[in-house]
């Protein structure tokens, strides 16, 4: 049974950040009442002999907002401002830079911690406003950092303000207009947590390593239960090169049918290191002859999505090979979350991959991962796959984007406890919920598809995801490779023990017990159904102002969306307030305040619970849209008793449901 007290504190701390809608600054240059900048040569520099005043480096003029810019040069150099905040929330960051030598990927660091890669577009123009993304930072000072990574680029000055976040949309439409109904009812089941919990995962190991079951049971016998998600991948069972009956599709079939789990399966699909003198069911390849590795091979990636060539070919019986283990799953009446040709775009730009199918760059690949869906879903007619497509958080990454129409869910891996500033690998425990880079996908793919951490190291702790707003509709830690750089799960250098078990043990992450049994069943499909019409989106735009999340139904208000009746762990008080902008200054709402009948009863139903701090930050974000009941509702939620309703009642309040303070 799960801890009814950290039940209270997670809904608590939800309302807590959405609470926190305004922001003035208390540090730096005010820019206006809500917006703080920082220069960079007022902070701490590393190289303090690389600061420029008027002109670059060369000796060409460039203008900065302060007179002066610092360049940044070599891996591992940094630029550090402190600064400080009133209150603890989720802001956003948007750096001043110029980068006139390339393009540029850097590092983030906010209070120690890595927070994210941040990819800086060539520009040859001067100083440009790049916005981070949004992250949480706490009431006081805090310490930000840029940290090179790959160098030569100069920074002017750091804007902070009180961040507006996309709308979390729960998306039940899937892209296969024939998707089998057990399909249907998984991804309905999806879109009901996303927003309100984290599906919790874990990847299984390959084969020929320690026993498939070792990190299933360590979660079991550390956290309580076992995951709800099992990772799976084809490498083995569908591979026309050395291809080996592991185990893989029966126990995916275990995992869904007796185990009531959920699977997902990549496809470390491999080539072979001398294409040119391979023969197709001729030449006996071996695992260390094959490669997926883009400088191993000289597979032409670009011949590979045209009709008659030895590429092609070569694909296409890979496919076949897959499909025949695919069908496997559609008899037994089992869908999967598939994410085929993954991480396709690597270092970024266009010639940045780690794997052969993303060695042509962008155009190509979106060729080759359509063929792919079609392949599957029209000439093998399968239709049991929810499609999971990776994209990084680069400018660039929208560009490898396949569209809409080939796509149900969004993935992101996250490896952010390895730190390569220096060329040299170093672990550092991170558990941040990288809440910037969720955003950052939610914005550049318009909020039509639901985000998920398909990959990861660690697994952020529950209270970065809830303080942060990273919605990640799951997490699937990668298994343990057998030496502590790699023991991604049991190593506490990469996940504290307690920490995890702290999160799967709350009623915000949802465990395999937890899963409803009638999942595959009888679970509601209302939603799932495509449209007859549906646009791509083949290149999203990457104006946030430009873009507008999707409703999968219009008649709905996803901010107001119950979770299904059919699955009776959620709570409908626990569900994530809506981040809306406030319809008017939360400090000075006007509304008529009667007598009290019981401080801080706001629902009026004769008890003070964490209901009623969710229902006064609702209201305090938008009054309008989420009013209170009458005058007695609004003298219970004055609990300053000020005859004024603001964030001063809201966090009294939540102080009171956490137990903090015994009256009002």
């Amino acid at each position: 049974m799960k801890n009814y007290k950290l039940k209270r504190t997670i809904a608590a701390a939800v309302s807590f950040v959405s609470a926190l809608t305004a922001v003035s600054a208390s540090a730096g240059v005010i820019a206006d009442d809500n917006i703080s900048v920082y220069e960079f040569e007022d902070g701490v520099l590393n190289t303090p002999d690389r600061i420029f005043d008027g002109t670059d480096k060369d000796g060409n003029p460039v203008t900065a907002s302060n007179g002066k810019l610092i360049f940044l040069q070599n891996g591992g150099e940094t630029a550090t401002i402190k600064a400080t905040v009133p209150e603890t929330g989720v802001y956003a960051l948007t750096v001043s830079a110029y980068a006139p030598y390339g393009n540029k990927t850097q590092n983030l660091i906010i209070n120690g911690v890595s927070q994210a890669q941040i990819a800086f577009e060539e520009n040859t123009d001067g100083f440009r406003d790049i916005p981070l993304g949004s992250f949480k930072l706490n009431k006081g000072e805090n310490e930000i950092t840029i940290e090179s990574s790959w160098g030569w680029m100069y920074l002017d000055a750091l804007k902070i303000e009180s961040a507006s976040l996309p709308e979390v949309v729960p998306v039940k439409t899937l892209s296969d207009a024939k998707a089998t109904d057990e399909t249907k009812r998984l991804m309905s089941y999806l879109a009901d947590n996303y927003g309100s919990h984290i599906l919790s995962g874990q990847q299984e190991i390959y084969m020929y390593g320690h026993d498939f079951e070792q990190e299933f049971e360590w979660l079991k016998n550390n956290t309580g239960d076992y995951p709800t998600i099992r990772g799976f991948d084809f490498l083995n069972c569908a591979n026309i090169l050395y291809g080996t009956e592991d185990g893989t599709i029966g126990r995916m079939i275990d995992w869904a049918k007796n185990k009531n789990g959920i699977t997902t399966a990549s496809w470390h699909v491999t080539v072979p290191k001398n294409f040119a003198t391979y023969e197709q069911g001729v030449t006996n390849v071996s695992w260390d002859n094959a490669t997926y590795d883009p400088k191993l091979t000289d597979f032409d990636t670009a011949k590979a999505v045209v009709d008659g060539t030895k590429e092609n070919t070569y694909y296409m019986a890979c496919l076949d090979a897959l499909a025949a283990q695919l069908k496997k799953l559609q008899d037994a009446g089992v869908p999967f979350i598939f994410r085929p040709l993954h991480e396709a775009e690597g270092g970024g730009g266009e010639t940045g991959s780690w794997f052969w199918w993303g060695k042509a760059g962008s155009s190509v690949y979106k060729e080759l991962w359509k063929l792919t869906y079609k392949t599957l879903t029209e000439k093998y007619d399968l239709h049991n796959i929810i499609w999971e497509w990776n994209s990084y958080a680069y400018a660039t990454s929208a560009d490898w984007y396949p569209g809409d129409e080939y796509v149900d869910l969004i993935a992101y891996d996250k490896y952010n406890c390895t730190d390569w500033s220096t060329g040299q690998p170093v672990i550092k425990h991170n558990d941040s919920a990288i809440g910037g880079t969720f955003y950052n996908l939610v914005e550049k793919y318009n909020g039509k598809k639901m985000v998920a951490m398909a990959e990861n190291d660690n697994v952020p702790t529950l209270e970065n995801l809830l303080a942060e707003k990273a919605a990640w509709l799951y997490f699937c830690t990668w298994y343990d490779g057998g030496s502590d750089d790699i023991n991604f799960l049991t190593n506490e250098r990469f996940n504290v023990k307690s920490d995890l078990a702290e999160l799967m043990q709350s009623d915000y992450c949802v465990t395999l017990s937890e899963v409803p049994a009638d999942l595959y069943n009888t679970y509601s499909i209302e939603g799932t159904e495509k449209p007859t019409e549906q646009p791509s989106s083949e290149n999203p735009s990457e104006d946030p102002s430009e873009q507008q999340p999707s409703s999968e139904n219009p008649s709905e208000d996803p901010s107001e969306q119950q979770p299904s009746s059919e699955n009776p762990s959620e709570d409908p008080s626990e569900q994530q307030p809506s981040s809306e902008t406030p319809s008017e200054d939360p400090s000075d709402i006007e509304i008529e305040i009667g007598e009290p009948s019981k401080y801080g009863d706001v629902n009026l139903d004769n008890d003070v619970t964490v209901t009623d701090s969710i229902l006064l930050s609702k209201f305090i974000a938008n009054q309008n849209k989420y009013p209170l009941k009458n005058s007695t509702a609004a003298a219970n939620a004055d609990v300053e008793k000020d005859k004024k309703i603001n964030t001063s009642d809201l966090l009294k309040l939540i102080e009171f449901t956490l137990g903090k303070i015994d009256e009002f």
